[in-house]
């Protein structure tokens, strides 16, 4: 039997002028803040967000930069902050590594938190879960939580301007949500909450495949179009929603266990972000699946937006990915699936997709 549980959800705004609703929304949880968040994502949402809780009674204790890994050392340092101690809530603004920064330091001192992502990278500022680094870059651990932020504010005339990189990695990681999420769970019986979260998965895939290629092109013009909207919607919202109702070992195996280890490696610094990294996971996880057509449509996908389709994207030679698959093969993340997943059986898939790859270019 199911322990009982509790299941929290964010609410959001989206649009140009998100920000405006900060004055209906967060006085209610006390009138006091502190912002933390990278520099430029920070300066990029300064302006707006003082101008919004102008006469509501908000005070802000302190704007904290927390640029750079989500360490230990970082969450204990900004937890003992005095503008912390003295806020009400917290205000976590930028991208994912930054707002799991905030959200792990608001998990620590138990203050509300919301978020104002400035780029679509990740599910980070509506996931309660917080990725852990180590100082030099290398993946730690996942911090677990039911807490997500009260609410994410979602202002496309920021997220207009930021990398189309960036929004490009956010949809290979949030397509992994839909793909894991279906094969862990297949064969399985699902309680409720696990449930709702596979269901909506899919949403973590249609829509990419129907609105990321314009949505990235979009981005490259500035245009906060619908495409763009329902494509950062995808990335921020949905796939935070999969992550916080699915229980985590139907959130990520194969293609985030790659990333763990891929990201471990010594390549550039391009080739170690996340998103990219999950998607070439998810081609090897079709494959392993036996998915052909499913399979070639991601491949052309990913061909389509400039995802990575083969071991020279990743930056990876040969000796890289056999230790890869090997400390893969030993992870709990893989031992989910519906059958046992070994190092020859991700070599050959290796090879099929470099073989595919050769013969598609």
């Amino acid at each position: 039997m199911t322990k009982r549980y509790t299941v929290s959800f964010p609410n959001y705004t989206i649009g140009e002028e998100a920000y405006d609703k900060i004055r209906e929304i967060c006085p209610r949880y006390g009138k006091t803040v502190v912002v933390i968040g990278g520099r430029e994502g920070v300066e990029a949402a300064q302006e707006k967000m003082v101008k919004a809780v102008e006469g509501v009674g908000l005070e802000f204790t302190g704007f904290i930069h927390a640029s750079g890994q989500t360490t230990r050392s970082t969450i204990a340092r900004i937890a003992n902050d005095s503008a912390v101690a003295e806020a009400d809530m917290i205000f976590a603004v930028g991208g994912g590594k930054v707002i799991d920064t905030a959200k792990a330091v608001a998990h620590t001192v138990n203050k509300p938190y919301f978020t104002f992502p400035t780029v679509a990278g990740s599910c980070a500022a509506s996931a309660s879960i917080a990725t852990v680094y180590e100082p030099d870059g290398r993946f730690r651990e996942y911090l677990y939580s039911i807490v997500p932020p009260v609410h994410v504010f979602i202002c496309t005339r920021i997220l207009v301007h930021a990398p189309v990189e960036v929004l490009r990695r956010g949809i290979g990681d949030t397509m992994a949500k839909f793909y894991e999420a279906q094969i862990a769970s297949r064969g399985k019986t699902l309680c409720h909450r696990d449930g709702m979260g596979i269901a909506l998965s899919k949403m973590c895939a249609e829509p990419l495949y129907a609105y990321g290629a314009q949505a990235l092109e979009d981005n490259r013009q500035h245009r906060a179009s619908l495409a763009f909207e329902e494509t950062v919607l995808a990335v921020i919202i949905t796939s935070g929603l999969v992550s916080n109702l699915a229980a985590p070992e139907y959130n990520g195996h194969i293609a985030h266990a790659l990333f763990v280890e891929l990201g471990n490696l010594s390549a550039r610094e391009q080739c170690r972000q996340h998103g990219g990294l999950v998607a070439y996971g998810i081609l090897l996880l079709l494959l392993c699946d036996g998915q052909v057509e499913e399979f070639e449509r991601f491949f052309r996908f990913c061909r389509r937006i400039g995802l990575p389709t083969c071991r020279k994207d990743i930056g990876a030679g040969e000796d890289d990915i056999h230790r890869v698959f090997q400390a893969t093969e030993k992870k709990q993340d893989v031992r989910i699936m519906p059958y046992k997943i070994t190092q020859s059986v991700l070599l050959d898939a290796a090879r099929k997709l470099e073989t595919y790859h050769k013969n598609h270019q």
